[in-house]
């Protein structure tokens, strides 16, 4: 190839190129560096696509979780959520690698339409104490986690309130399915380390800097009170990893000893 013609053929590329994106390079394209999300050897299913078998919830919140299509739903296209309801996990794990997939509908009106998957949690009463790997469409507020909205922040559910925002956050914004859409999510939690990715894309890398918070605990999936909105999940593998010595439990914690004060003076 004559350079005149190299040159020409340069331009061509150059124009058809988006904006921002260099005509060579040698990196990766961006795509190959997205992180694997596909489960690990050894990890097996939490779901078995029939049945809630595994898991559980309150008398009062099982017409709010089916198996519908092969997927677990929660939430109401019908009525509004009236409360925080969850599915709990039979088990309790500590270390783990966790991969699933969720989506959201909208059901119309007004409300907040939102769920996440709970992690080294504890149920107290009709609440669910723990860390909350969050997931929810764009918040009105934009500022809220970069107009990302709810997704992928790691959220202490009735112990500390939030923790941390996503990473990434415009990477994330253009990935993520608001609604009508699979969002697929990998949870790693070792020690005091839990890493986050959605679609591929790191959220986090939070290290637990209290000594004191459980690394032990269930998983729960939720519907937030709201609005009407459905929320689904399949895929659900995870892979238990060995323990960590000497890591807290969450009959350590303080708000387990401040229950049982109370419980006594009640006695």
């Amino acid at each position: 190839m004559t350079m005149r013609y190299a040159n020409i053929l340069a331009a061509i590329i150059s124009l058809s190129l988006p904006a921002g994106i260099a005509q060579e390079t040698t990196e990766a394209p961006a795509e190959s560096k997205l992180h694997n999300m596909q489960p690990s050897e050894g990890a097996v299913s939490l779901f078995d696509t029939k049945t809630l078998a595994g898991w559980h919830t309150s008398e009062k919140d099982k017409k709010f979780f089916s198996v519908k299509d092969g997927v677990i739903t929660g939430g109401s296209l019908d009525q509004p959520v009236p409360r925080n309801v969850w599915l709990i996990s039979d088990k309790s794990y500590e270390n783990f690698e966790l991969t699933f997939a969720i989506k959201l509908t909208d059901g119309g009106g007004p409300g907040l339409k939102n769920s996440g998957i709970q992690i080294r949690s504890l149920p107290i009463g009709s609440s669910i104490c723990g860390y909350q790997i969050d997931a929810g469409p764009t918040h009105p507020d934009r500022s809220i986690n970069g107009g990302l909205g709810y997704w992928g922040n790691i959220w202490d559910e009735h112990r500390r309130g939030a923790l941390v925002t996503a990473e990434n956050q415009d990477q994330l914004l253009k990935s993520v399915k608001q609604f009508d859409g699979w969002n697929t999510y990998k949870v790693i939690a070792n020690g005091p380390n839990i890493k986050t990715w959605i679609n591929g894309i790191p959220a986090h890398d939070f290290t637990e800097k209290n000594n004191k918070i459980a690394a032990d605990g269930i998983i729960a999936l939720q519907a937030h009170k709201g609005g009407k909105f459905s929320v689904q999940f399949k895929d659900l593998m995870i892979k238990e990893l060995p323990a960590t010595k000497d890591s807290p439990k969450w009959i350590d914690e303080d708000i387990i000893k401040g229950r049982q004060k109370k419980q006594k003076k009640k006695k």
